[in-house]
């Protein structure tokens, strides 16, 4: 299949050379006709002369007629002659003669009374061999007359060479238009038709931002305009629904997550209020059994002390895995009450006292902690016992990622939120104080953002999307219950804030709180 350069290249040089060859040959044919009307004159000039000598009514072998002849036949201007008289006896002949039919050959025109005819030759053969010419004798009216031949190869020759001179000018013409014509289609047409096409591939390999630079002032120029004109709204509308295929993924996976959230949470909270209730009881009992042995005059085994204690220890981590249940299920805050006050919190000093709190854990693990605190950081308004719960989970998981020892890098700062984060607000959490219209999402929104980076063995990706999801944990069996993480994420988004994580498997783990100003 021939390309478009190839058929345009292909059709400029059939009409160059059909042109050509079309003027070509009609300058041929004019070059032959215009040299037999010479010709004819010349004929014209040597009958009036032959006339003339007949007219003297010398012999036929008079020596002035025999002369005149003879000269023109030794020039090649004529070629055979012969006269003939009203009774068609031959009386003056010379060369090899001539048929004494006049009629013979094509009659090309006449002048005056000449008859002048060509032998051989045609519209597409060229000149022919002779020209005859035919006159009748002056002063006979019983049909005597006169008839001579007039050689052609002259002309013949010089149509010979104009049509080599012809085909070297068609040839060299040729070459000239069809390489400047190929050169203006190629610059004008071709090479904008590629780049138009190479900028249409790219567009649909995804490189959207691709536009045409052609700036020609013709139908080219304006449609390349049309195509980038199409190529922006097109890449408009695919960003479009890039954006909002995004929006929709999260919105879906919200939605899932607001299920799960949901209906783990009602598990846990009837899975927690029945067993609290016997938990109670075993807590009442053991301190019965304790208050028991204290008041025994006997002396108790150790052995017996220390079972007692075990079980003591043992039913106390049971309630706070229920406790850890409840809160996921409904956390506990209130604009007032005993468990949970919202007050106007200094982070930095929320986060040193955390850490503060739960160094003493942490000695002769070979665990350093790096404070990072920002110098000039806003308040925010929190619950401050939300805020050490929740720095805890995330001090506990830095911890047990290194088991070998590292550092805990803490860092407090100031970050805006291009889309904002929306509110997660139970049912009834926070009564008489609403969030939402605070904290829609807006193209600029301030947060109070308290990282902390470990050393540790970091996440793998395929997990990073399920760390918050109730009861999910890396962990070994015993180690964790998977609530640590699912309870903070509850606690910061019912406050309008967030948690984001940043890892690779083996190169540790970022987690990041983002808390509204």
């Amino acid at each position: 299949m021939w390309g478009i350069k190839t058929q345009l290249i292909a059709g400029i040089a059939i009409i160059t050379v059909a042109a050509i060859t079309l003027l070509g040959f009609l300058s041929i044919k004019m070059l032959e006709w215009n040299a037999l009307y010479r010709k004819g004159k010349e004929a014209e000039v040597i009958a009036a002369a032959i006339h003339a000598y007949i007219g003297e009514g010398q012999a036929a072998e008079a020596a002035g007629l025999k002369k005149f002849v003879a000269a023109l036949s030794e020039k090649g201007v004529i070629k055979d002659m012969a006269v003939v008289d009203d009774k068609g006896k031959i009386w003056f002949v010379i060369g090899e003669g001539l048929p004494v039919n006049k009629d013979e050959g094509d009659s090309l025109y006449l002048i005056k009374d000449l008859n002048i005819k060509m032998v051989g030759g045609g519209w597409f053969s060229g000149v022919g061999k002779e020209l005859l010419v035919v006159s009748a004798i002056k002063g006979s009216a019983s049909g005597g007359f006169m008839m001579f031949s007039m050689p052609l190869w002259d002309i013949r020759k010089e149509a010979a060479n104009f049509r080599t001179l012809l085909l070297f000018y068609a040839i060299f013409d040729s070459v000239i238009i069809i390489a400047v014509g190929a050169y203006f289609f190629s610059k004008n047409i071709i090479r904008p038709m590629s780049l138009l096409k190479e900028t249409a591939e790219n567009i649909a390999g995804g490189m959207l931002e691709q536009r045409v630079n052609i700036h020609a002032k013709n139908e080219i120029g304006s449609f390349a305009a049309s195509f980038n004109t199409m190529a922006d709204r097109l890449e408009e509308k695919i960003r479009t629904l890039e954006r909002v295929n995004k929006e929709l993924v999260a919105a879906q996976e919200e939605l899932v997550r607001s299920e799960k959230l949901a209906t783990v949470g009602r598990l846990a909270s009837g899975i927690a209020h029945e067993i609290g209730n016997p938990l109670g009881a075993m807590l009442g009992y053991v301190d019965i059994l304790k208050k028991t042995i204290n008041s025994k005059k006997e002396a108790v085994s150790s052995e017996e002390k220390e079972i007692l204690e075990r079980l003591g220890k043992e039913i106390e981590r049971i309630d706070k895995i229920v406790r850890g249940l409840l809160d996921f299920s409904r956390p506990s805050v209130q604009v007032s009450g005993t468990k949970g006050v919202l007050q106007d919190i200094d982070v930095n000093k929320a986060v040193n006292d955390s850490v503060q709190m739960f160094l003493p854990q942490f000695s002769g693990s070979g665990i350093l902690f790096d404070m990072r605190l920002s110098e000039i950081l806003p308040h925010i308004l929190m619950d401050e016992g939300m805020l050490h719960q929740v720095l805890l989970n995330l001090f506990l998981n830095a911890k047990d990622a290194m088991a070998g020892g590292g550092t805990i890098t803490v860092e407090t700062g100031v970050r805006c939120q291009a889309s904002g984060v929306r509110v997660k607000r139970r049912k009834d959490d926070l009564t008489g104080y609403d969030f939402t219209a605070e904290r829609k999402e807006t193209a600029e929104q301030k947060f109070v953002v308290i990282s902390v980076a470990d050393t540790g063995k970091g996440i793998a990706q395929e997990d990073i999307g399920r760390i918050f999801d109730p009861f999910f944990t890396t962990k070994e069996l015993g180690k964790g219950t998977g609530l640590g993480l699912a309870v903070s994420l509850g606690i910061v988004q019912t406050f309008g804030g967030d948690i984001k994580v940043k890892s690779k498997a083996g190169e540790g783990a970022t987690f990041e709180v983002f808390l509204p100003i």
